[in-house]
């Protein structure tokens, strides 16, 4: 038999078992019995101006929910608005709006070579403010097996901390820290039970602190992510306050995660009622990542075994 052609029927092959291996089945869901009430956060960055001119930066208040990494678009039972609550220091409105309906946008102007220390609190507001705790899996199919099905819980949503230096490549940002908390509540009329993960989670960052502490962190949902989950048994009415805090970069982070919690004092100078502001869409799918680098490999192997 030809060579080339086992080679070539080969990579074939591998491609093919390196996008099968590990692959799970997803089945959707439409609603959920838990709500989510009361999102806020609570962010703290330095942030450096490596250029020799002043460079703006501001807050984005919309924010896309992107389960498996996109897929958020327009649909606005998926969109989060959010309040700004306090800055510190106080933020200026800018000249330029991305959602002018949402009050204008707000930031902090930095000086060359500057590092600037910056801290604001978020609330979430509008359609998206109090939300079933549902979101989605992309790639979730609707159900075709019998009569047993997996639960998985309720998803997670992701982003990047670091998107500002690839909207800008001028800054450098050199500490993020988020606080989130959240009611949970069950809106059923019976006894629920399941997997509650943090609804929204930074990459590559390290859980720093939960409260209740985590059940367990899901390593497998996305890459490069340590998603807190809890497993929750809830009566019909009940509701349970929840909060966690992530660092990034991963290697910055503190210690493994504990039951301290980090203190947090609301600065004097915050601007209680400040508009909110706006957001682009976030996340980015790395399957296509996965599958490029395996086909990527195969052509390398193709062409350094029959050259």
């Amino acid at each position: 038999m030809d060579m080339k052609k086992i080679i070539i029927g080969l990579i074939v092959l591998f491609t093919f078992m390196g996008i099968s291996v590990g692959v799970e089945t997803w089945v959707k869901e439409t609603e959920s019995a838990l709500y989510i009430e009361g999102l806020t956060s609570t962010i703290h960055i330095h942030i450096k101006n490596n250029k020799d001119h002043v460079v703006y930066f501001k807050i984005s208040n919309r924010y896309f929910l992107n389960p498996k990494g996109g897929g958020g678009g327009n649909n606005s039972s998926r969109v989060i608005n959010w309040r700004i609550d306090w800055t510190d220091p106080p933020a200026t409105k800018m000249v330029k709006s991305i959602y002018p309906e949402l009050g204008g946008d707000y930031g902090w102007a930095i000086n060359p070579g500057e590092t600037k220390t910056i801290c604001f609190k978020l609330s979430a507001v509008g359609p998206g403010g109090d939300i079933p705790a549902y979101i989605e899996r992309v790639d979730s199919q609707e159900n075709q097996y019998w009569p047993l099905i997996s639960e998985p819980g309720i998803m997670a949503d992701w982003f990047e901390p670091s998107e500002i230096e690839m909207l800008n490549t001028d800054l450098d940002l050199q500490f993020w820290q988020g606080k989130f908390s959240f009611t949970l509540i069950n809106i059923d009329s019976q006894k629920v039970a399941g997997i509650m993960r943090a609804p929204i989670v930074p990459m590559n960052s390290k859980l720093t602190y939960s409260n209740p502490k985590v059940t367990f962190i899901d390593k497998d949902l996305v890459f490069d992510a340590n998603i807190a989950a809890w497993n929750v048994v809830m009566e019909s009415g009940a509701s349970r306050y929840f909060t966690y805090t992530y660092e990034w970069p991963y290697y910055k982070a503190g210690s493994s995660h504990t039951g301290t919690a980090p203190s947090y004092t609301v600065p004097t100078s915050a601007a209680n009622g400040t508009p909110s502001v706006p957001t682009k869409e976030t996340g980015a799918a790395y399957g296509l990542f996965i599958v490029g680098a395996i086909i990527t490999a195969a052509g390398l192997v193709y062409a350094k075994l029959i050259r």
